[in-house]
């Protein structure tokens, strides 16, 4: 079944909430003129959000004080120099510089700040793609309920719709 639209009108948040009830396991891209994201799901739980208009996981974690920007330097260093990828969420927890619970929680904060951008924007398109599941052994958002997720956006404190930029 293909899942694909619209910004508007709610049919993002259909879109999400249907992947969710599916059990689903892929990528939802969205984009507009301005940005592009993606929200990544894991047999319905959403493990993974990322947007070009969003913080990466890293100045999360030094924005909450969680890790010092050299310890982060050192773990994205090591990560550029693995053979193999590994997100950096899971070199800073191979390489003891954090736990993966805290990396986990810091991962759904993320994912909410993802999530709450991408349900203010009023235009642009999404559409789902199945993906395999990640391989490796990646840490996964804390939390991967979309309901519960709903929730910690609506209160999280409001921002005003992202607006499109001047065509200047």
């Amino acid at each position: 079944m293909s899942v694909s639209g619209g910004i508007g009108h709610g049919e993002l948040l259909t879109a999400l909430r249907l992947l969710s009830r599916g059990r689903r396991t892929g990528a939802l891209l969205v984009s507009t003129s301005f940005a592009t994201a993606a929200v990544g799901f894991e047999d319905g739980g959403i493990v993974s959000a990322s947007s070009a208009m969003s913080q990466k996981l890293g100045e999360i974690l030094v924005e909450k004080g969680l890790v010092k920007r050299d310890r982060l330097d050192a773990a994205l260093w090591v990560q550029r120099q693995d053979k193999e990828w590994r997100p950096i969420g899971r070199v800073l927890v191979d390489v003891k510089v954090l736990p993966e619970d805290v990396v986990a929680l810091a991962l759904e904060e993320q994912v909410v700040r993802v999530l709450d951008d991408i349900l203010r924007w009023d235009h642009g398109t999404f559409r789902f793609e199945e993906r395999p599941p990640a391989g490796g052994d990646p840490v996964r958002a804390a939390c991967s309920d979309l309901g519960k997720l709903e929730l910690k956006i609506a209160f999280r404190p409001t921002a005003p719709a992202v607006p499109a930029p001047d065509p200047a």
